[in-house]
């Protein structure tokens, strides 16, 4: 049995901030208003941008795995003439977001109290300190005050009784140096960096066509560009690409097993790999090429120059100022949405665009479990009765 020092339950109409409007956010957003509380999102880009971004390649899974039965019902509600997949279908980045998320964004429920553009810099109480030492009843009686960076609106503040952290796990990435630290001269340089693979929507051709690229990274985006250059530009040998990873990790992932083949197969003579500890230092004179210093081991170095640098370093979970959420509990009792911090939750999502793709059924679990917990009726479950309802409705055609 779960035990607190507060009481997690919040009575309806109560407000609930949501920050983040990818596809766990929109869902518990959702979720909440068809329990009758107000819900805002706070979304630093806009609706579904990362799917729009993945554009036609295929999710890593399938129709079952990325929506919910209160997702179709809610689209098929403004739209009747809507048209569930078959639970086994594949969406592309794309498609997910146009037939499922994008229609969700806009339906009567939510669309009203999205923020678009308008990241949450800082999450705080309104009365009560962090530092304070004082009962969790009467820091969960306290409001939460949100800091909001809006790109039309400037810093404005919204309050709300409960926040949920919907942000996802990579919303900053570490450092290009050794260890995952900064190299010199990179916060600098940053915004010059590439920011798209070959196959997103917004790449852009003549940003690598004819020049040398310094790949940098060895996350699954990184692995993703090194395989999509690969089947782009194999056949252009004035279109370079040097691939800097690890020499202290281990190579024997299945994605980055499944680059080295693509490299290997198509005798990709324009991509060199190499292994060193990291970026040591990083310049670029003008807008010249740039310059890396690569850290070979603890007394060597290299350099390289560029033409362009694609940074796609492995990602962290980005924290607000204040660390609410900074320890989590480690009872096996508790849920692991809950923080310390009363009414302050953590809800992520797990893979859905490449690698593994472990999909959102536990992430859509713990959003039924958090309801369950806020609105005090263990056994609800509006997943189950979604699903009934569309059953039935089939039955009766």
């Amino acid at each position: 049995m779960m035990e607190l020092d507060w009481d997690p339950e919040v009575e309806s109409p109560a407000t609930i901030a949501v920050i983040g409007g990818g596809p766990v956010g929109i869902e518990a957003a959702i979720y909440g208003r068809f329990l009758g509380y107000y819900v805002s999102i706070f979304e630093e880009r806009r609706v579904a941008h990362r799917m729009l971004d993945w554009h036609d390649r295929p999710l890593a899974v399938p129709v079952s795995q990325c929506t919910t039965s209160l997702g179709h019902a809610t689209v098929t509600a403004q739209n009747p003439e809507y048209k569930r997949r078959s639970p086994d279908e594949f969406y592309t980045g794309r498609s997910y977001a146009e037939e499922y998320l994008l229609p969700l964004a806009k339906c009567d429920l939510l669309f009203d109290d999205i923020h678009f553009l308008s990241p949450v810099s800082d999450v705080s109480r309104l009365q009560t300190w962090k530092e304070d030492d004082v009962e969790m009843q009467e820091r969960c009686n306290d409001e939460f005050r949100i800091v909001v960076d809006g790109r039309h609106r400037g810093t404005w503040i919204s309050r709300a009784d409960v926040v949920f952290d919907c942000r996802g796990m990579s919303q900053q990435s570490s450092g290009m140096g050794p260890g995952g630290g900064k190299a010199i001269g990179e916060t600098g340089l940053r915004d010059k960096f590439l920011k798209h693979t070959p196959l997103d929507r917004k790449f852009e051709a003549k940003s690598i066509v004819g020049k040398k690229t310094c790949l940098v990274g060895q996350s699954i985006r990184a692995i993703q560009f090194a395989i999509e250059f690969v089947n782009q530009f194999a056949d252009k040998p004035d279109t370079q690409l040097i691939w800097i990873i690890r020499s202290t990790r281990k190579h024997d992932t299945l994605e980055f097993t499944r680059a080295l083949k693509e490299i290997t197969e198509r005798q990709s003579h324009n991509v060199v790999i190499l292994e060193t500890l990291g970026v040591d230092s990083l310049s670029q004179q003008a807008d010249g090429p740039f310059v890396l210093r690569l850290l070979r081991d603890d007394d060597s170095t290299m350099e390289v120059t560029a033409d362009g640098v694609a940074a796609l370093t492995e990602g962290r979970a980005n924290k607000l100022s204040t660390e609410l959420n900074e320890e989590l509990f480690i009872d096996v009792e508790t849920p692991s949405f809950f923080t310390q911090e009363p009414g302050f939750y953590v809800l992520r999502g797990g893979s859905i665009e490449a690698g593994a793709g472990v999909g959102l059924v536990d992430a859509f679990e713990n959003i039924r479990q958090l309801f369950s917990v806020i609105a005090g009726r263990e056994d609800l479950d509006l997943y189950k009765i979604m699903e009934q309802q569309a059953t039935k409705d089939r039955s009766n055609r």
